[in-house]
């Protein structure tokens, strides 16, 4: 069974952004689930949905890498 499916066509997936939308107005979408970690990765990433797995990389002021 597709979990993930199951709710993309159901009656709980919700539009990313309202129907209508105003000009100036600020809106973050809704996240619907696309697919899932395991459990096991997920605690290792602090996350089970791929898109909110976003990694803090540290730059120094040239570009490049830092060691701290």
């Amino acid at each position: 069974m597709d979990v993930i499916k199951e709710l993309q066509n159901s009656d709980f997936f919700i539009n990313p952004l309202p129907e209508k939308t105003v000009v100036t107005m600020a809106y973050v979408p809704f996240q619907n689930a696309v697919k899932l970690y395991s459990p096991e990765h997920g605690i290792q990433t602090g996350t089970m949905f791929p898109e909110l797995n976003k990694p803090f990389m540290a730059y120094d002021k040239d570009g490049g890498k830092s060691d701290d």
